[in-house]
């Protein structure tokens, strides 16, 4: 019997994934699957042949149109067998017993979701932070993902986490509406929170963020399609979230991402760059009428 499914959606990083599978190796038991959804190029050959020379289950469902990473996911985990299931990214290499470690905290049925440790190459270790993963009313995030500490938090980072299949069932899996790799994290955890389920921070389940500078979401797939994106799921998250009335301040402290979208800082700067942004707010604001209309009661 399956225990837990190892969900992995990738995009353009064959190179990337083997790496992870290959760190994967060393954790896996016979209760243990990995369920690979790749997007766009198939190179379901090698990850087959790879799960086969090392004696490891994997499914590889491969999508030939590019349908986001909230969907990639979704199809992922209705493929899966297992009673937990974890998230990594395609760019992570997990260190030793992070599996183990995150679904020890499933012991508590209180706990719905567990978030892992995360350290990012070229970034500041935060050993000793308090305030891991919060998002305050006025819509900034915290992160200290580096931290040692131990606690509750608001929100999980996606390349690291885990749910009960069956609360990840319950309040319905990943919203779809989510493009791009942004924000569809912390909006699943919001909605873990509502069901009174905790979400716990777990030190010692961790993985190295390798951060590639290509494939996946990054924005050297698409600079203006990222800052698109980036508006719209942060205006629809906020409005799903936060009381309608303070949505536009939080879009203003946005300002700095809108100016770079403008104004390229040596990159394009066009009639495109300036609508672009204004362009994915308006978007977030269709979403949420789409949202609000398919939860009328």
């Amino acid at each position: 019997m399956i225990e837990v499914s190892v969900i992995i959606p990738t995009f353009k990083r064959k190179d990337s994934l083997l790496r992870l599978l290959k760190s994967l190796v060393p954790e896996m038991t016979d209760k243990y699957e990995i369920v690979v959804c790749e997007q766009f190029i198939n190179n379901g050959s090698s990850f087959k042949s790879f799960a086969k020379k090392h004696n490891i289950l994997l499914q590889y469902i491969f999508l030939k149109r590019t349908i986001g990473t909230s969907a990639a996911k979704n199809t992922a985990v209705k493929k899966s067998n297992g009673k937990y299931i974890i998230f990594f990214d395609d760019d992570v290499a997990i260190k030793r017993n992070c599996i183990k470690n995150l679904i020890r905290n499933f012991k508590d049925k209180k706990i719905g979701a567990v978030g892992g440790r995360v350290i990012t190459i070229d970034q500041a270790i935060e050993e000793n932070y308090k305030n891991v993963g919060k998002i305050t009313f006025f819509g900034k995030f915290t992160d200290g993902f580096s931290s040692k500490i131990r606690q509750n938090i608001d929100t999980v980072i996606g390349c690291n986490c885990a749910w009960r299949k069956d609360v990840f069932e319950k309040i319905g899996g990943f919203d779809e509406k989510f493009t791009g790799a942004i924000r569809e994290d912390s909006d699943i955890s919001l909605r873990t929170l509502k069901e009174e389920y905790k979400i716990l921070f777990e030190p010692d389940a961790l993985v190295l963020h390798l951060r590639e500078p290509t494939g996946g979401g990054r924005k050297t797939e698409g600079r203006l399609e990222w800052y698109y994106n980036f508006l719209s799921n942060e205006t629809y998250f906020f409005l799903k979230h936060r009381p309608k009335i303070i949505v536009p301040i939080i879009l203003a402290t946005r300002w700095e991402w809108i100016a770079r979208c403008m104004f390229g800082f040596g990159r394009e700067v066009s009639i495109r760059s300036f609508i672009t942004p204004f362009a994915g707010i308006v978007n977030g604001i269709e979403k949420y009428r789409r949202y609000s209309n398919e939860h009328r009661n």
